[in-house]
C-alpha cells in the first residue's frame, strides 16, 4: 500500500526461502523480502552478508540454490530473459564517470 495515495502497490520483486552456498559456506539461507514498484529500498549489511550475491541472483547472473524468486512478476528460473529486459543494474564502481567528467 502507498501511504501516500492510498492505492494498492503492485509488487516489483518478491523473494522467498532463497538459499545459495559456496561449497560448505552458506551465504544466503531463507532469505525472504517484497518490494513494491516504485518503493525506495536500500540493501545493507556488513562485508560477506550476502548483499551482492541477492543482486547478482535477482538479475539473472547466478541462480539460486533453492527459494522462488520474481521481478515484476517474472520467474527468475523460468522467465530469466523477460527479468532482464525490465531491470537495468549498475556496478559500484563506473567505467564511464572519467570519461565524462574529464
Amino acid at each position: 500500500m502507498n501511504v501516500l495515495t492510498n492505492h494498492a502497490t503492485r509488487t516489483a520483486v518478491s523473494v522467498t526461502g532463497l538459499r545459495k552456498a559456496y561449497g560448505e559456506k552458506v551465504v544466503l539461507d531463507g532469505v525472504a523480502l517484497t518490494i513494491g514498484e516504485g518503493e525506495v529500498f536500500a540493501l545493507l549489511g556488513p562485508n560477506g552478508a550476502g548483499k551482492t550475491t541477492i543482486v547478482r541472483i535477482l538479475s539473472t547472473l547466478i541462480p539460486a540454490d533453492a527459494g522462488t524468486a520474481t521481478v515484476m512478476g517474472f520467474d527468475l528460473r523460468r522467465d530469466a530473459g523477460a527479468v532482464r529486459g525490465v531491470i537495468g543494474v549498475t556496478g559500484q564502481f563506473s567505467a564511464v564517470d572519467d570519461l565524462l567528467s574529464g
